[in-house]
Formats: structure tokens, sequence, C-alpha cells
């Protein structure tokens, strides 16, 4: 049915001229829809939303013209257990927004999400797979003389025990982030490792031969036990980093259209099939392509959700609502092009519920949020 048939449809309906076969369409519609929303007012409400749709449905159809019999139907429309009316201006097309533009703060943010926080799958070597988020604390195993204990403010620990030198260093643990987790590793060489959300790690049991490597796809931030004659190694799909012992932060998410590697502490080198370049603390290195660009940043900016928080320095809407999408678990929906947005900065915990960082955004006068389960639509 396309736009004009459903006008029509909806005109006979409400000027109840509609054969029972057209009547039981529309009403088997607007239950199957609503009875979705769980939306419940009070009459009061009905009364006002009767109104409202009265209004918009008089200009929509019939330029104004009609008036109390189309309210009458409606108010008889909202007695369907859901606000059928909102499904009425659905059918029409155009006028659904009305939902949504007119409801406060509050009625648009009742249905809040929550923060992420220490969640993770541990892959062992031998195939085991340990649930960090669910398990209780203490050791969880001894595996080939290693120790591996869970604490319990998220944080995994390798330590070695007795009985290394038969490891296969080819067999490879696996710890995983899903959206809204985070976890932090302490490797059995010292090397202290936290995990952003939707992350992947895949690092020994034990470090053996010239290098120590890990490999990563997501967000970390390392600080690596100083071993001179073994240098340290992240590798991932277009880059490796190598150090000695230093603090710094991989972002190369796919989702995002650059690999960011921000130095803290010591140096670092980053390099590619096709160039590497040397980084001092301070510096960031962006891979577009094959490409390595320098930049001065401040660093804590790259590291502050290993802080607990939200920093936006000149951040482009698109990029932040990408962090919240992974930490919250949420789908964005955007009704219209974000590029001509200003750049935003401001900074928030990120153990706020969503709201409170939509909220902010908000206040920039640019952008409105509405949250219904876990998608979000951004107008």
């Amino acid at each position: 049915m396309n736009a004009e048939q459903t006008k029509i449809l909806l005109k006979k309906y409400l000027d109840e001229m509609a054969s029972p076969k057209e009547r039981h369409l529309v009403d088997s519609y607007i239950e199957e829809q609503l009875l979705s929303n769980n939306w419940n007012a009070s009459e009061a409400e009905k009364e006002m939303l009767g109104s409202r749709i009265k209004n918009g449905i008089d200009t929509a159809l019939f330029g104004g013209s009609k008036v109390d019999k189309t309210k009458t139907r409606l108010i008889k429309l909202l007695r369907i257990p859901a606000a059928a009316a909102i499904v009425v201006i659905f059918l029409i097309g155009g006028l659904y927004f009305f939902r949504k533009m007119n409801q406060t703060p509050e009625a648009r943010f009742a249905n809040d999400i929550k923060p992420g926080g220490n969640h993770a799958m541990l892959t062992l070597s031998n195939g085991q797979k340990i649930d960090l988020s669910s398990s209780k604390t203490g050791e969880l195993i001894n595996l080939n003389g290693i120790s591996i204990k869970k604490s319990a403010n998220g944080l995994l620990i390798f330590s070695a025990v007795n009985g290394l030198d038969n490891i296969n260093p080819d067999m490879l643990n696996v710890i995983e982030t899903p959206q809204g987790g985070q976890y932090e590793v302490n490797l059995s060489d010292g090397t202290k490792i936290w995990l952003n959300a939707a992350t992947k790690l895949k690092f020994p049991t034990k470090f053996q031969g010239e290098n120590r490597s890990v490999e990563l796809n997501g967000e970390a931030y390392f600080e690596v036990a100083k071993d001179k004659k073994h240098p340290f190694m992240v590798k991932s799909d277009l880059q490796t980093v190598e150090v000695l012992g230093t603090h710094f932060n991989i972002n190369n998410y796919n989702s995002e259209p650059a690999v960011k590697t921000t130095l803290l502490e010591g140096a670092i080198k980053v390099s590619n099939s096709e160039a590497e370049k040397f980084i001092t603390p301070g510096e960031q290195a962006i891979l577009n392509g094959k490409h390595f660009d320098i930049v001065k940043v401040d660093p804590t900016t790259a590291i502050d959700w290993k802080n607990g928080e939200f920093r936006f320095k000149n951040e482009n809407l698109e990029h932040i609502l990408r962090k919240l999408s992974r930490w919250y678990k949420v789908r964005f929906v955007v009704e219209d092009s974000l590029e001509h947005l200003p750049a935003f900065s401001g900074s928030v915990s990120r153990f706020d519920q969503i709201s409170v960082v939509l909220k902010m955004l908000e206040e920039t006068g640019n952008v409105k949020f509405y949250i219904e389960g876990n998608v979000i639509t951004v107008k």
C-alpha cells in the first residue's frame, strides 16, 4: 500500500466509513504495533493526546477543516491497550515525529541505559573458556606452572609458579571484552594491560624467544615491564608497535577510520610494510591507509576511558557516538547528517547512565536524543 492509499484508508477509518475489512486492517495494525510499545497513558493524557493528534490529522488530511468527529474517533482509538493514535500518525507518515518532538527530557530518557562494567571472556590456550563476569574471585586455575587469579576489581593476574620450560609459545590465551565491558590483565612478565570495550587480546602464557609479542584488536592501554633484552611488540592487522618498557595507548577498532597510537611515557616505534616512525611522549601516530601522521596531543584524553571518564576535546559527534555505542551497548540512528555540527568539548564520568552524557551533548542546542530500548535516535 502506497502513501496515497494509506491516506485514503485512514480518512475513511476516521470518518467511520471504512468497510469491516478495512477497519479490521487498521485495528490489527494498530494493536500489533502498539502492544510492543508498552505505552500507558492516563485519561488526561489521552484527552490531550487526542486533541494534538486531531489537529495534526486535520492539517494533513483536511487542511484543518475537520474537527469534533475526528477527535471523538481518536479518543476511542486511545482506549486500545496502548497509544493507538501514535500508530495512526505513523500510518499517514510525516506526523509521527510529534510523538518524539513533544516529549520532555524526562520522557525521552525514561528508559535510561546503565554504563558498562568489568566483563570479559577468557579462553585459555587449551581451549577452556572462563566467564570472568560470573566466576568467583581467587585462583581460577593453575595451568602449566602459571597461576591465573581474578581479583574483586576486574583484574586478571597471570603469575609464574614453576615448570615453565615446556610451554609451547605458540599456544595463545585470548581475553575478549564485549560491548559494555572492560578488564585489566597482568601478564606473567609484569606488564599491565587495560582493555576497553569490544576488545580482543591474544597473548602467550609465558613469553619465550627474543620478543614479547601480543596481538590486539580494539583499544588497550599498556604499561610494559622493562626488559631491554626482550622488546615488547603489539601486533594488529595494520601495524606493529615495538617498545622496551613504556606507557602507551592503542586504538585500532575496525569501526574507526584510523589507527591511533598515543605515547605517555618512554619511546616507541610504530611500523607497517611501508614505513616506520618513532614517537615521543605527548605524540600520537595516526595511521591512515599505509601512511603515518605524527601529531602533538594531550595524551590524557587518549586514556580517559582507562581513568573512568569520557573527555571530549574538539571531537566530532560521530566519533563520540561510536564511543558511547561500544560502552553502553546501544545503536544510534541518525536522521540527519552530523557533518555540519561543530566539534564538542566536555567531560563526564564513564560510569554515569547514558542520559547524563546525552543531556550534556544536548546543551549545545544542536541535537536531541530519544531512547527506545537499546536504540537511540538522534535528531
